[in-house]
This record gives C-alpha cells, sequence and structure tokens, in this order.
C-alpha cells in the first residue's frame, strides 16, 4: 500500500502522524511524506524574496523531519517531498503523480481554522481525492474498534474490502452498521388511505432493513475469518447521525464509510452522508472510494 502523509507541522498534522504510526498496514508498504509551503508568487528576484521563499521551504523540510521521527521506525524508510503552492491542489497532485493508495491527514492544519473540527484543505482533499482519504481527528490510539458504515453501495462495500486488507489484530472489535431511513407518507394524503399508506411504508422498511441485514450478515462472514469480535445492527434514522451515534457508542478509533452512497450523485466524489460523517465525528474517519477514476 502506497501511503501518502500530508503535515505541516501542527498540532493535527502531529496527531495524524503518531495515528499512522500505530496503524495496521500491509507488509511493504511505502510512505511519502509530504509538507507544502505557499510561497506567494513575485516577479522580484532580490535577496530578501528568495531569503522567504528559503525559509519556507526550510520550514517545511523541518515539518518532515519532525513526521519522520514521530513514525519511529516507518519514518527511516519513508520518502519526503516539499511541494509550493497551495496544500490542497498540491497534495492532490502529488497523490496523483505518487499513485497513492491512501492520503492521511489531520483534521485541520494545513490552513484549517482553529475550534472548527474539519478545515478547508481535509474537507477538500476527502471530496475530490481519487483514493481514500483518512481524516485523523481526536487523541490517537492503537486501533482497537471500527465501526463499517454499510447502505449496500459499490463504495461502501469498497470500505469493508480496504479493512479486509490491513493486518488487524484478532481482537479488534469491528461494529457493522446499516441505517434504515424512514419513509413518511405525505402529509397532503387523503386521510382514508392514511392508514393504508402506513402499512405499505412499514413494509417497505421492512423489506429494506431484510435487504441490509443481509448484506451485513455477508460482510459479517467475511471479517470473522479476521477478526474475532463481529457486530452488527440495522437501527431506524437519519444515516449519519446514526452513524456518529453509533460510533461514539462504540468508542470507536475508526469509522469507515463510502465515499458515495445510493443516493449519491456520480459526478460528487463526497456524498451528504459521508460528509457528514467525517465533519460531525469525534475519531478518524476513513473515506473510502471505489475502483480508482481515470
Amino acid at each position: 500500500m502506497r501511503v501518502l502523509l500530508a503535515t505541516d507541522g501542527s498540532k493535527d498534522a502531529r496527531t495524524a502522524t503518531v495515528y499512522l504510526r500505530d496503524f495496521p498496514l500491509p507488509e511493504g508498504s511505502r510512505i511519502l511524506l509530504l509538507s507544502v509551503v505557499d510561497a506567494p508568487a513575485s516577479p522580484l528576484d532580490v535577496p530578501p524574496v528568495r531569503e522567504f521563499r528559503a525559509a519556507l521551504r526550510a520550514e517545511g523540510r523541518r515539518a518532515l523531519e519532525e513526521a519522520r521521527r514521530l513514525l519511529g521506525p516507518r519514518g527511516a524508510t519513508a520518502e519526503d517531498r516539499v511541494a509550493e503552492g497551495g496544500a490542497r491542489a498540491e497534495i492532490l497532485r502529488a497523490a496523483d503523480e505518487w499513485e497513492a493508495d491512501l492520503i492521511v491527514l489531520g483534521a485541520r492544519g494545513l490552513g484549517g481554522v482553529r475550534g472548527v473540527l474539519l478545515g478547508s484543505v481535509s474537507s477538500a482533499v476527502a471530496h475530490h481525492a481519487r483514493c481514500p482519504v483518512l481524516v485523523v481527528k481526536g487523541r490517537p490510539r492503537p486501533l482497537g474498534g471500527v465501526l463499517i458504515a454499510l447502505d449496500g453501495s459499490e463504495h461502501a462495500w469498497a470500505g469493508v474490502r480496504f479493512v479486509l486488507a490491513l493486518p488487524l489484530d484478532r481482537g479488534t472489535k469491528v461494529r457493522l452498521l446499516s441505517v434504515v431511513e424512514r419513509v413518511h407518507y405525505p402529509s397532503s394524503a387523503p386521510r382514508l388511505l392514511r392508514a393504508q399508506l402506513r402499512g405499505l411504508l412499514a413494509d417497505m422498511e421492512k423489506e429494506r432493513r431484510a435487504e441490509l441485514d443481509r448484506g451485513l450478515a455477508r460482510a459479517a462472514a467475511e471479517l470473522r475469518g479476521r477478526v474475532t469480535r463481529v457486530t452488527r445492527g440495522t437501527p431506524t434514522g437519519t444515516p449519519a447521525g446514526e452513524i456518529v451515534a453509533a460510533a461514539r457508542e462504540l468508542d470507536a478509533d475508526l469509522v469507515v464509510v463510502g465515499a458515495r452512497g445510493r443516493g449519491g450523485i456520480e459526478r460528487l466524489l463526497l456524498g451528504s452522508v459521508s460528509e457528514r460523517v467525517l465533519r460531525d465525528a469525534r475519531c478518524p474517519v476513513l473515506i473510502v472510494k471505489g475502483l480508482r477514476e481515470p
């Protein structure tokens, strides 16, 4: 697995680095440490301008060296690169050029605003990257509990496949969750038909739950060959809210969601549910996408 870690030396970037240090990666994985410095363009080629740009590059280099140290043994063999430009564009460019399988970055920093759970750069990268993106927030801990959200879509199943490719500890707790969205009948429906409509909608929910349960059973069967503690649930409610609540209840160290669900618009790389989970979850969130797009 080829993992790109974006860092600027900020607190959240250091958190992401420590999280990656202990994150289970397949044997033979490679890491690229990327620091981006935004040096303002200037037509003047004079010593003060050159010195300013050199100082920015040196700051980026220091962030890389700190990340290498925090990564421990993994840092010793990591590649590194200082890029110049806007953080969002350069992270996405490097991920494509290096053919990254995973981008890891902190929730804030890289231009983020203090006090906001999700910064503009991490949000933009999650929206536009063509590979999975791991946004790290909260206190870094070894991967003891994983919540995987499934809705039957290809992107959600890509999340299961991603987790299956990791060398998980056998004792890792995995919670599989599918949310049944409640269907409401229109308030304008004739009174005489309301009982009939309620029964019809209840049958639709029942069928949807049965469909989701089959998917969870399939995922659980595959995961039980890798870990010993797999549970599943199909609550009724709002998908993003139920996923965030379940992650809190599990005290999850990672939430895995597909980039787009069944309601996703194909031209968008991040759907509304995954976007809300990424914004509201207090633990690291892995946004997984299907096959790499051309």
